[in-house]
This record gives C-alpha cells, sequence and structure tokens, in this order.
C-alpha cells in the first residue's frame, strides 16, 4: 500500500512539475499588481484604480477611491465581498462583485489598531489583520468585533517578524515571513508550523500545495508530505502568478498574460 501511495505522489508531483501551458489571452497595461477569484476573473491594481477582468481578458468594472490614496493589497477570495486595503491611510473597503462599496471604510485606527501591517479575508465575512505593534494576528468579525488571536508570535516561536503576505485558505492561515519560512496557523490562530522555505515573495494555497515564487522560480510545497517541486512556467521573467483551476495568469513588465492547459 505504501509503495503505491509513493508511485502516485510521484506521478502527481510530476505532473505539476511539467505541466504545459498555451497562451490565450494578453491584458496589456500597466499595472502594480493584480489578484484572481474561485471564477477566474482578474483584478488589476494601478495607484487607486481596481479594474476587474472576465476570464476572456474583458473589462468588467471598475473602482477607485482617490481619497485614501493608492490601493496596497486586494482579497478576492470572497468574490461578493472582495477585501481592499489602503496601508498608509489604515483603512479597507469591501467591495461587491461589480466593485459596488459593500460598506462604508472602515478605519483601523478608530478600532484601536495603531500598525496594522497586513489584511486578508476570513470566512463568514470576517478578516484578519496582522498588528506590528503588537506582533500578532487578530480575527475581525464582519461586526469589526475581535474573536480570535495568536498573542505575541515573536515570544511565541522565538523569531524575528518582517511578514509581507497574509492569506487564510481551507481551515488554515498563512503568513509569509521571507527571513524565516510561511508560518502557518489554525482558524483559531494556533501556531502549526512553518513551511522552511525563506525569501518567498508571492504565495498561494491550492488543496494541500503552497505555491510561492522566488526570484523566476515558482515552486509548490506539500503540507502532508513535505514534498517541494518545481512548478515549470511558461516564461522566463515574470512578477508574479496566480493559478486557477486549469488557468496561469502571469504578471509581466506588460499586463497580464492569461494561460491555459494543453489538451
Amino acid at each position: 500500500m505504501k509503495k503505491i501511495f509513493f508511485i502516485l505522489l510521484l506521478t502527481y508531483t510530476s505532473s505539476i512539475a511539467q505541466t504545459n501551458y498555451k497562451l490565450v489571452k494578453s491584458i496589456e497595461m500597466e499595472i502594480d499588481f493584480f489578484t484572481t477569484d474561485n471564477q477566474s476573473n482578474t483584478y488589476v491594481v494601478k495607484g487607486n484604480e481596481l479594474n476587474k477582468f472576465d476570464k476572456s481578458g474583458k473589462l468588467l468594472y471598475k473602482y477607485s477611491n482617490k481619497n485614501l490614496g493608492n490601493i496596497d493589497f486586494v482579497d478576492a477570495t470572497n468574490m461578493l465581498r472582495v477585501l481592499v486595503y489602503y496601508k498608509n491611510f489604515s483603512q479597507v473597503v469591501f467591495l461587491d462583485n461589480t466593485l459596488s462599496l459593500n460598506t462604508e471604510p472602515v478605519s483601523f485606527d478608530v478600532l484601536g489598531y495603531q500598525q496594522v501591517q497586513l489584511a486578508c479575508s476570513s470566512h463568514n465575512n470576517s478578516m484578519w489583520i496582522y498588528d506590528q505593534q503588537n506582533f500578532e494576528l487578530i480575527r475581525l468579525s464582519k461586526n469589526y468585533d475581535k474573536t480570535q488571536q495568536t498573542g505575541n508570535i515573536n515570544l511565541l516561536i522565538n523569531i524575528p517578524l518582517q511578514p509581507n503576505y497574509l492569506l487564510e485558505y481551507d481551515n488554515k492561515l498563512y503568513l509569509n515571513n521571507p527571513t524565516t519560512g510561511i508560518l502557518v496557523f489554525d482558524i483559531y490562530g494556533t501556531y502549526y508550523k512553518t513551511i522552511p522555505v525563506k525569501n518567498a515573495e508571492k504565495i498561494q494555497a491550492i488543496g494541500d500545495w503552497v505555491y510561492f515564487k522566488n526570484e523566476n522560480t515558482v515552486k509548490a510545497y506539500n503540507l502532508k508530505t513535505t514534498e517541494e517541486t518545481e512548478f515549470k512556467m511558461p516564461l522566463s521573467s515574470f512578477n508574479n502568478f496566480r493559478l486557477e483551476s486549469k488557468t496561469l495568469f502571469i504578471q509581466t513588465n506588460k499586463g497580464i498574460s492569461i494561460y491555459t492547459e494543453k489538451e
């Protein structure tokens, strides 16, 4: 039985490493960063403007709020409640699937959190924030009440913290700390493990795999087996990537290139 499992594992990881993609569409425009949702819609940010494209590259909706400055992060995990974070103003807004405001902007300063460095969506219309002042992760309900917190992570696992990315996926919370690795917590804020990959720039969780960009390489790490493999990219130079189903999105200096798996 163990032999069969090992063969299946090798087959699966090999398919990850050798998947070939074909270019189907390019969105040519200047962008700062982008993300996607599970329907393969693309959310492209340039300055204070957010553009939403469908999977064929057609522009659907736009959003901007010049009063809040440039957009620093977008989480479209819940496409009916898209989180948009303005770090310089320490404010977050939530948009519906047409990029219309769900609520008025929420100020973390007013809520009592003075140094929020990161924010991401959570289940049940909640969100997680990383509070740099107390080195802790805090979960806020849809009414912005504190429901979970990790406590001081510095004291908990005794590492220097300068995280650059936060996401919740499948009952786990991932905090990317480039100098030490990707810290994994459960949805209650209990520390689980550290994925030992340093200098990860962009991360995405899919199934049991965590994908991460390191310079011009994308790798995948399996949480259950600790297997690590390289994901072959169709481009040798790129800024960012996302995977949704059988679609691969790649950010270059020219915009977004959309690929699908070859038959």
